[in-house]
């Protein structure tokens, strides 16, 4: 799904939103002239789905040249060794201790275990190990075609967290993963790295920024106005309350 000139939709587990499989988070694709870069990879098994999906829109997907994740849960990072499958040469990024995690397939460290205990993943479901090709460090900026990636610390809904910030034809726009969603709203879970505090900060974090889009992990793209959904979270934590929760 085309959601601008240069900005995909390819994957996702929100049914109205490109749908590929329910453990998917939203999985973007940037256009640029000298190869693409996909946020986030997805759970794993649509990978080949979204590939096609990023076809049917008239990208060729041999020029996707990197994936980044913003986090280690497996609905945004476990697809990432089924990308290096499906796009020979495609390089993963990831925040460097995400990334040893990764490596390690540890199911702990990114709460995999305690998802597939609760339900939110199968049974069948498990980590597939991949060693990431970069590491992506916070106020690090990568440069990827035309574009300046700017890499910011957002821990508190997962540690090692990281939501990126692009200007795309002159459009600030925020790929915030799980630290932040449209109507301000934030996502707490009782993992062993979910940090309120931190949480907070980085909504702070991320309202300095001056977005124009809000490009999140899960719920619908915000393609216009982000500082609205922005200002919603700052005024509830103005007012010493939690921002919304997603769940």
């Amino acid at each position: 799904m085309r959601l601008t000139d240069r900005i995909l939709l390819i994957g996702s587990g929100e049914p109205d939103w490109a749908p590929t499989d329910p453990l998917d988070s939203q999985v973007y694709l940037v256009e640029t002239p000298d190869g693409h870069v996909v946020i986030d990879a997805g759970a794993g098994a649509s990978v080949p789905a979204m590939v096609e999906a990023a076809r049917r829109d008239g990208v060729d997907p041999t020029r996707i040249r990197h994936v980044l994740l913003t986090h280690g849960h497996a609905d945004h990072a476990g697809g990432a060794a089924a990308w290096r499958r499906s796009v020979p040469g495609v390089r993963i990024g990831a925040e460097p201790t995400v990334g040893g995690w990764l490596a390690a397939a540890d199911e702990e460290a990114t709460s995999v275990d305690r998802a597939r205990a609760a339900g939110i993943y199968p049974t069948t479901y498990f980590l597939e190990a991949c060693e990431p090709d970069i590491a992506l460090i916070p106020e690090q900026p990568l440069s990827i075609g035309d574009l300046v990636v700017e890499v910011v610390a957002t821990p508190g809904h997962a540690a090692g967290h990281l939501a990126f910030l692009v200007d795309i034809d002159g459009v600030r726009t925020l790929f915030s993963g799980d630290a932040l969603f449209p109507q301000g709203r934030i996502l707490l879970q009782d993992t062993w790295d979910c940090d309120l505090h931190a949480a907070l900060r980085s909504v702070e974090r991320l309202a300095a920024l001056g977005a124009e889009r809000l490009l999140a992990g899960h719920l619908g793209p915000v393609l216009a106005d982000a500082e609205i959904h922005l200002a919603a979270a700052m005024q509830r934590i103005g007012r010493l309350l939690l921002p919304e929760s997603l769940s």
